[in-house]
């Protein structure tokens, strides 16, 4: 074995060498050195209370991020990333430079097998007064509530908010906003919503420039059930004299709102009352919704959600139609005739003429006998002539203007009694003392 070993020492020794610089030469092959930059690794600013407790707000010039080149076998490069740098600017370390030295540290697990450097050491700041103002806050809402349901309200415990830091990024402030997520909501409650800086273009100002006072708000929100409503219209007063209510067009028909449960289940129907007193022509009308439900039911709270905001009303006002009867003696009653005593004689002219008017539906084939007219002679004892008005007992919805009639009572004279015309004659008497008599 020992002589094994021993022979050709040399040859063997060569072999080893030989096959180790092999592996050298395929594991660089198979997994070279490569480098890379990894870019944008944020900087995390600390201690930076030491510059407002003096009075200062500042802005960073330059370091924000940093970029990073890293070396290494390509295995290593390759699988290493951002999240496995910490880049940290403590202002404790703050210079009268006005430089903040930035700190890395890598996390990662074979970091003593890589070369790596930040291109970026410190970070530079101005410094500027730090001013505190109050600005409004935006609600502004994402998604929407269930179907069938609607955000009937949302408040908010505060409504400013106090903002913090350097002059020149306070005056990029616009407004504070709230983005209250509502997605899919049914049930009424309070949420916790985070609050961010927007200047004049709406961009989002970086949370590191200003500070909130408070961060979060608490939005009350109230949903409420959605019912349709069915919609009526109702014409108040009467038309002009001798005009009538024809039809009333409307749209919509129905509309959405939303208020508690109880109060919906207690809506059954909207009646919008609209005055036509004194109407000639169609009246026609534009009814705002929104308004009218909030004046009309302004304790339930009812609300509209309708995307259809105006009504549209048309009400018709129609013209009657007319006719002049002529009346004769045949379509009149006498009342309170004395027959026995009087003789009643009618004149009829064209102020007996009986005027009509309605609508055209109720006009067709109409004649004086069907308003059973009349005149009253009760109390008429004397012979002569009386102008007399026609009268009726008409109760339907035509109107009727009457005329008048001339009467003229003539007393009936009584019958001549014949005094003797019953007497027989004397039986004494002589033919010659009745011719007599008759002479």
């Amino acid at each position: 074995m020992k002589k094994f070993i021993s022979n050709n020492i040399g040859l063997k020794l060569l072999s080893v060498l030989l096959a180790l610089l092999l592996w050298f030469s395929v594991m660089n092959i198979e997994d070279p050195t490569v480098t890379k930059t990894i870019s944008d690794i944020p900087v995390t600013i600390v201690n930076d209370d030491v510059i407002r407790s003096r009075g200062y707000g500042y802005i960073i010039e330059s370091g924000e991020k940093i970029d990073i080149r890293v070396k290494g076998r390509r295995s290593y490069v390759d699988s290493i990333d951002a999240d496995d740098f910490v880049a940290t600017a403590d202002f404790n370390s703050f210079s009268s430079m006005k430089m903040v030295p930035i700190e890395v540290i890598c996390k990662y697990e074979h970091e003593s097998d890589l070369e790596w450097a930040a291109k970026t050491d410190s970070m530079a700041i101005i410094l500027e007064s730090e001013l505190t103002e109050s600005k409004s806050i935006r609600i502004e809402t994402v998604g929407g509530v269930k179907e069938g349901y609607s955000l009937y309200s949302l408040t908010t415990n505060t409504s400013l908010v106090s903002v913090k830091g350097a002059q020149s990024q306070i005056e990029k402030v616009k407004e504070i906003v709230a983005e209250v997520s509502v997605e899919g909501l049914k049930d009424s409650g309070d949420l916790e919503v985070p609050l961010y800086a927007v200047d004049e273009e709406g961009q989002k100002i970086d949370a590191k420039k200003v500070t909130l006072e408070p961060e979060t708000i608490t939005a009350h929100l109230v949903i409420h059930p959605i019912k349709a409503i069915p919609l009526a219209v109702r014409a108040e007063g009467r038309p002009l004299e001798y005009y009538y209510l024809g039809e009333i067009e409307y749209a919509p028909k129905e509309i959405e709102l939303t208020a508690d449960e109880e109060t919906l289940n207690r809506l059954e129907v909207i009646t919008i009352p609209i005055d036509i007193s004194g109407a000639s022509e169609d009246v026609e009308k534009q009814i705002d919704l929104e308004e009218y439900i909030e004046d009309t039911y302004p304790v339930e709270g009812i609300k509209l959600v309708d995307k259809t905001k105006t009504m549209g009303i048309k009400i018709q006002i129609i013209a009657m139609m007319e006719q002049i009867l002529d009346v004769k003696e045949d379509h009149i009653t006498i009342r309170g005739a004395d027959r026995e005593q009087f003789r009643y004689i009618l004149t009829l002219g064209e102020q007996s003429r009986l005027r009509v008017r309605g609508k055209a539906e109720e006009m067709l084939n109409i004649e004086p006998n069907d308003f059973d007219l009349y005149i009253d002679v009760t109390g008429l004892t004397q012979p002569n002539k009386y102008p007399l008005n026609l009268m009726t007992e008409y109760v339907g919805g035509l109107i009727l203007e009457l005329g008048q009639v001339e009467v003229t009572i003539e007393k009936i004279p009584s019958e001549p009694q014949d005094q003797g015309g019953d007497q027989q004659p004397n039986d004494q008497t002589t033919p010659d003392q009745g011719n007599s008599n008759a002479e």
